[in-house]
């Protein structure tokens, strides 16, 4: 049986993936059939077969990757096995990622940001880009949402001076959450508005999806500073996480992390500044 079909026709319909998950597991599924010359089957899924996928994965890509690419391809084995389609149990070596001390933008640079993307000039669906833009960073840099949930809002998520994300449009679909934005922020939701229905996309955005983070990239370039793969809405995350910890709040519940191990990831020391050895060690000189 192809990969694929097994994805499509057992997987998805038995573990609820969202759209988003589906894609990232074709992709895994197309590099390794890449990696094997032909369209992988679940006879492919074999330690040496998949050992060398992964290697190959790190040397051309990063670690990240290929642990995203094994735990994808170790639950569909795992389901596999279960099933009785396969005979031998995933075995795969883990593989090491560097763990990366957490960089968010300072507040500085987020006021360089907020001003470069004052600087664009299209349109989006009769909006200003300007002002498209100014909403829509403010309203990631209030709430902490990702951006899958930001751009998936309707007005009528929009209430007052909170906003409320659906479970159906948030990483994992479990639960809502209601986050409050600030006066700035609902002034400059006000401005793009221009007489929507509830029904409507507050952010509509008439572009290739994958030009969002292209655009950010650009507007960040023209403020100056990094615009790299890591320097995207992510750390736009992280900013709201380590100020909201270095003011007493806890990153965890507005991340809605279920695990602090995971929030400590997205905490940047710079801001979040905790007592540091030298501070507390006795004087010997």
């Amino acid at each position: 049986m192809k990969l694929t079909d097994f994805l499509q026709e057992i997987y998805i319909p038995l573990k609820g993936i969202c759209k988003h998950t589906e894609t990232l597991y074709k992709i895994t599924i197309s590099e390794f059939g890449k990696s094997l010359g032909h369209e992988p089957t679940l006879a492919d899924l074999e330690e040496l077969k998949v050992a060398r996928f992964l290697a190959k994965r790190v040397r051309e890509r990063k670690p990240a990757t290929a642990a995203k690419d094994r735990s994808q391809l170790r639950a569909m084995w795992e389901l596999a096995a279960r099933r009785r389609m396969v005979d031998m149990w995933p075995t795969i070596g883990l593989v090491k990622v560097p763990e990366r001390v957490p960089e968010a933008w300072t507040s500085d640079e987020m006021r360089l940001i907020m001003q470069s993307a004052g600087m664009e000039t299209a349109v989006y669906d009769g909006i200003p880009a300007a002002l498209w833009w100014r909403a829509f960073l403010l309203v990631c840099y209030d709430t902490g949402e990702r951006v899958g949930a930001v751009k998936t809002l309707m007005w009528r998520d929009i209430r007052e001076a909170t906003i409320l994300y659906s479970a159906e449009n948030r990483k994992g679909g479990r639960r809502d959450i209601l986050r409050a934005v600030s006066q700035e922020t609902k002034e400059a939701l006000d401005q793009i508005r221009c007489g929507r229905a509830a029904e409507d996309l507050v952010f509509p955005f008439p572009r290739m999806k994958s030009y969002l983070w292209t655009r950010l990239g650009i507007i960040i370039r023209r403020a100056g500073l990094p615009a790299d793969r890591t320097c995207k809405f992510h750390k736009i995350r992280k900013t709201t996480a380590s100020y909201a910890e270095a003011a007493g709040l806890s990153a965890q519940a507005i991340l809605d992390h279920s695990d602090p191990k995971t929030t400590r990831k997205y905490l940047d020391p710079r801001i979040v500044v905790r007592a540091s050895a030298p501070d507390v060690l006795p004087k010997v000189s």
